[in-house]
């Protein structure tokens, strides 16, 4: 018999902070405020996601296909939640801001999943 084995998905929330760091770096160019405007921007996306990841692969197989379904619905729910509060925080918390940077790097990360797919070679 053959067991399933994981995806590499950890591979891929690895990149995203490993990304989040270079935004920030290629920010501190502008200004350190852009650095770490662009440094929260990439983390709103990056732990969002860790989170979804971590919930959504923690079964697997055809006997846990319930619990599969509901733990993903359970990750995007929760990575939902967790990206406005951690935008609520850093829009709250955070003076002076870079508005720009926040959302520039966001973005970034959260598109970072096409490259992710060459790179875990999924």
């Amino acid at each position: 018999m053959t067991s399933i084995t994981r995806p590499p998905v950890y591979r891929i929330i690895m990149m995203q902070f490993g990304l989040s760091i270079i935004v920030a770096l290629f920010a501190l160019i502008h200004s350190f405020e852009a650095s770490y405007s662009a440094l929260f921007g990439g983390l709103a996306s990056a732990i969002p996601n860790a989170y979804l990841i971590w919930r959504s692969f923690r079964y697997r197989g055809a006997r846990s296909a319930n619990q599969v379904v509901q733990s993903f619905y359970q990750g995007e729910s929760g990575k939902f939640i967790l990206t406005v509060v951690c935008f609520a925080v850093i829009f709250s918390l955070v003076d002076p801001l870079v508005p720009w940077a926040v959302f520039g790097a966001f973005i970034t990360v959260q598109f970072s999943h096409v490259m992710t797919a060459i790179i875990a070679k999924l």
